[in-house]
């Protein structure tokens, strides 16, 4: 019968030549619907009246139109028809960290703004809304579009054909439809098109139902054509059964000229309140109120795709713990997929090192039917919920860890499974390093904190080192609960001695429209506080409760310099503190201040403090510069200074950078008069030293390590080392700690106390036993990138170290002749202090008289005279010189102070190079240059090894000019690695220069 229909039509369309390309076409598609119709039962072929099998019940009844938006064409909000399940596939299908642990696939919800998504042909996708209102104008054109339109009319002039011939292909085939599917429908791919015209646009869909048993992925298509001012961006939002806001999570906002871009948000969890999930789509201006009115925005392929759930937390909700108790954790397993039996945990250090693991059986584990899942987005009539949905809890019971960072990772294991697993951090640390309180370093709250319990936020705070706190305090003024709950806040901090700052940066969202702000840029401190018949009414109830604990205010957030460049600056600051005040506490107010602006005099300042900040973030010389700066320009008066101090981006340098770069700055902080600096938001993806979940990042440890070790105590000086090494001294006024580094690996050998602990950047801490190294009692410190502390060093000795100084720095090349060298060194103490110095030489050195007995006052200086006498053999270059003190204590102390003094002409720079030619010849290069004002001539002997012939030159050097001389052995391969002496003895003087060369290729 198919064939006797092909038959007829190509007949007809035969005889009529005039359209022949197209209705040869034509014939093309009739016959492969006419056997599609055969084959395909009819209710599959109207796929474009009807919805998928699997879409999810209508109940348009229970859903909540949000304010200020208007429904669709249609006028109702209906659910969407654009359900698809099982094999659903394409841009929004799993990535494979994250794929259907199942053969099978839970129900993925998708909008791709085909037929299926507008079944009544009005260009708009069922069931959504439109916001209408100010700056929401209803003229900016809003639609499903075809992407090809070309492409889309030709379809349609076909479809038209078809049509006319159709009844004629019912008369041969009874079984087929009354209308013949649409090639426009199934071919032409559509999106969702917004046509800027200077307005904003907001739309969203209906809600689709969800549960806590899922962890969900949100998928979307952007693309932008000319945007200058305005962005897009798409936001899945959580609602609960009465159709509430809970959570919302955005994609990132796109502008400009942007090919089709597809943004993912990943391992979402729905809030434990919220039974749906709705997309929003979202035109914004910029943030000063402009808009574009040209330019396009496309939307496409709007993805929710449900996945099974594997939650991972410890017995310690933030995530830290105390070193000494084992660490509790627990999986819990939700929406059980096919096969999975058992959790494979693994625990693993800071480097990704494997530190323990275990596999665990899941209790009651059964086979679950994936096809059941879309019931199980629903819950149960009248609340209950099976013990399946409260999901299958695995526990690990981690042996006492040392203090650090770790990760533990959780996967579930079981026959035909893709990977689903997840992980969470933890932090171990030792209450006993440093010391907490009356330090200098704290964090900017967010908002979320205030849902912690006052004393667990309190405890939790101090500790991981923080002594400051600010609090965002800007609440409704008949919000009493929330300010009961600051108010013992502020208790509970000050009660374990914490510093608690209030923050009034951005008001309640239902206060904001009172300002008369055109553009989220102007919610800023400067145009919020700008009218005081707005403001304080509305602060005052909150003032005059949180001023009783809380005395200092700052004004906008830690980036907020909107009062730069206001007209009488001092007077409005003033004004605004007495309007806080009220008839609360005194107070005082601090404002925020960029560091390339300079500084207010203190004369012109009614403010107390100033929070200093910039971006990108200073590098520990500029911060150092710039607070030089400002004390030596106000020589300390005016404001007191804070200053915002928190790590660098994490995608932009590796760890140990963003390490060295943060404790740099925090030294930095030490050393000059600043009462406190803040991490501005320690949940930063970037830059914060928490998760988004509040769980530590690995910048957390290192943070805490350096506000407890140094927080309380003042940056004093730094030793001079054998090993090199970078170090910095801080002390206060009875211990001491020393912060060291150093690019490469190396050991330091030094006494530095009796009991002496060292303690890494992660906090783990170990004593430094004393060794005798050359007859002295000495410690072994090995020193590396990442920065280490050594505690319990003796202050006193400390200080007397970095007072040690060799007061010549270069002696002349004189040999066989005295010539003098003084040691200067202070007594640091409140009592009087004597001992002998001993100098111990380098070969070919003499001191006439090499020990002296000295005796100093509290806090006195001395410096002691030797004579130094070079022999022949001595050589030009840098030497070391051991200088070996013995305090007269009981029991007596005795230990080395090692200073550098080189030896050479003043004025004189040697320069030598070696290269040996293919042939086999040596070339030795000797440069000199005289930066002296007088003329040096020499008379130069280098002599070989291996008994080859000395050669000799002649130089003469003018001042401020460079000589060379070369000289060349052949025959000159066993020469090399052998190290040549260049003697040089001056013209008409008395110096001699033995100067060695070693001989490279």
């Amino acid at each position: 019968m198919n064939l006797r229909v092909s038959g007829i039509l190509l007949c007809r369309f035969r005889n009529e030549s005039q359209d022949g390309f197209i209705n040869l076409i034509v014939s093309a598609v009739m016959v492969a619907v006419v056997v599609c119709c055969a084959v395909v039962a009819p209710q599959t072929i109207v796929f474009a009246q009807s919805s998928p099998a699997t879409s999810v019940e209508r109940n348009d009844s229970q859903r909540n139109r949000p304010p200020a938006l208007e429904a669709g064409a249609a006028g109702e909000l209906r659910r969407t028809d654009a359900v698809v399940a099982d094999g659903a596939t394409g841009e929004g299908s799993s990535p494979a960290d994250l794929g259907s642990p199942t053969s099978k696939k839970l129900p993925r919800f998708l909008w791709n703004f085909g037929r299926a998504n507008d079944s009544n042909f009005d260009d708009w996708p069922d069931g959504w809304q439109r916001r209408v209102g100010r700056r929401y104008p209803k003229y900016v054109k809003v639609a499903i579009v075809a992407k090809d339109l070309a492409v889309q009319q030709q379809l349609r002039a076909v479809d038209t054909m078809i049509i006319r011939e159709w009844p004629r292909v019912r008369k041969q085939f009874k079984a087929a439809p009354v209308l013949p599917p649409s090639l426009t429908d199934a071919l032409i791919d559509r999106y969702f098109k917004i046509e800027l015209d200077g307005g904003l646009v907001m739309v969203q869909s209906p809600p689709v139902k969800t549960s806590h048993m899922y962890q969900y992925r949100f998928s979307v298509k952007i693309k932008t054509e000319g945007l200058r001012h305005d962005r897009a961006r798409a936001e899945f939002v959580f609602v609960d059964e009465r159709g509430d806001e809970v959570e919302t999570h955005a994609t990132e906002s796109l502008s400009g000229t942007t090919a089709w871009k597809v943004l993912v948000l990943d391992r979402i969890r729905a809030p434990k309140a919220a039974t749906g999930v709705f997309v929003r789509l979202v035109v914004e201006g910029a943030e000063d109120g402009l808009e574009d009115i040209r330019g396009e925005i496309g939307f496409d392929d709007i993805s929710i795709e449900p996945f099974p759930q594997l939650q991972l937390v410890t017995d310690e909700a933030m995530g830290v713990h105390v070193v000494g108790n084992p660490v509790m954790v627990s999986a819990t397993v939700l929406g059980l997929p096919r096969g999975a039996t058992q959790v494979l945990f693994r625990l693993l250090d800071v480097d990704g090192r494997e530190v323990d693991r275990q596999l665990s059986d899941v209790p009651g584990a059964e086979v679950t039917d994936p096809s059941e899942a879309s019931a199980r987005l629903d819950p149960p009539p009248g609340g209950a919920r099976s013990s399946a949905s409260q999901g299958m809890k695995v526990q690990w019971e981690i042996p006492r860890l040392s203090p650090g960072f770790y990760r533990v990772m959780a996967s579930l294991q079981g026959r035909e499974l893709r990977t689903l697993a997840t992980e969470t951090t933890l932090a171990v640390i030792d209450p006993e390093i440093g010391q907490a309180g009356n330090g200098s370093f704290g964090w900017t709250l967010l908002e979320t904190s205030r849902n912690m319990p006052p004393r667990d936020l309190a405890k939790w705070l101090a500790s991981v080192g923080v002594d400051w706190v600010k609090i965002p305090c800007w609440i409704e003024p008949t919000d009493t609960v929330t300010a009961d709950r600051m108010v013992e806040a502020s208790t509970r901090l000050q009660d374990v001695g914490i510093q608690t700052i209030g923050m009034l940066d951005v008001p309640p969202e239902t206060q904001v429209p009172r300002y008369d702000i055109r553009g989220r840029r102007d919610v800023v401190a400067s145009q919020l506080f700008r009218d005081v018949r707005v403001w304080q009414p509305l602060l005052e109830p909150v003032m005059s409760r949180l001023t009783l604990k809380i005395k200092t205010w700052q004004l906008g957030g830690d980036y907020d310099y909107s009062f730069l460049g206001r007209r009488h600056l001092q007077e409005s600051i003033a004004d605004i503190s007495t309007g806080l005040q009220g008839y609360g506490q005194p107070i005082e107010v601090a404002i925020c201040w960029p560091w390339t602006e300079r500084d207010v005099a203190p004369a012109e300042t009614s403010w107390s403090a100033v929070c200093r900040s910039g971006e990108p973030e200073l590098t520990a010389e500029e911060l150092d510069a710039y607070l030089t700066l400002q004390q030596t320009q106000f020589n300390g008066s005016g404001p007191r200074t804070w200053v915002v101090v928190e790590p660098i981006e994490k995608n932009q340098y590796d760890r140990n950078t963003r390490i060295l770069d943060l404790t740099g700055r925090m030294a930095v902080v030490r050393k000059h008069h600043v009462q406190a600096a803040f991490v501005s938001n320690p949940r930063d993806p970037e830059r914060g030293l928490l998760t988004s979940q509040g769980r530590p990042e690995e910048m957390l440890l290192p943070w805490r390590t350096t506000s407890l070790m140094i927080g309380n105590l003042r940056q004093v000086g730094s030793l001079k080392l054998r090993s090199k090494a970078k170090n910095v001294v801080f002390a206060g006024a009875d211990r001491a700690v020393i912060m060291l580094w150093s690019p490469t690996s190396c050991e330091e050998q030094i006494f530095l106390g009796d009991d002496v602990h060292v303690v890494d950047i992660w906090g783990r801490q170990q004593p430094l036993p004393i060794e005798i190294i050359d007859g002295q009692a000495a410690q072994r410190v090995k020193i590396g990138p990442r920065p280490i502390f050594i505690s319990g060093a003796d202050p006193t000795l400390l200080a007397f170290r970095m007072s040690v100084n060799v007061e010549q720095e270069q002696v002349d090349s004189l040999l066989g002749q005295t010539q003098p060298i003084d040691v200067s060194f202070t007594n640091p103490t409140r009592e009087g202090m004597y001992g002998t110095l001993r100098v111990l030489p380098p070969e070919n050195w003499s001191f006439k008289e090499p020990s002296m007995a000295w005796e100093l006052p509290p806090g006195k200086s001395t410096s002691l005279p030797f004579h130094l006498v070079l022999g022949n053999s001595a050589k030009v270059g840098t030497y070391e010189v051991a200088l070996d003190f013995e305090h007269q204590t009981v029991p007596p102390k005795r230990f080395t102070v090692y200073r550098e003094l080189m030896v050479g002409p003043i004025g004189l720079e040697i320069e030598t190079e070696t290269r040996l030619s293919a042939g086999g010849q040596l070339r030795v290069e000797i440069e000199m240059t005289n930066h002296s004002d007088a003329t040096q001539s020499y008379d130069c002997m280098l002599f070989p090894q291996s008994g080859r012939q000395y050669q000799r030159r002649f130089i003469t050097i003018e001042p401020g000019t460079t000589e060379r001389r070369e000289f060349y052995w052949n025959n000159a391969q066993p020469l090399m690695g052998t190290t040549m002496l260049l003697r040089a003895g001056e013209q008409d003087g008395k110096r001699i220069l033995n100067y060695e060369i070693p001989v490279l290729r």
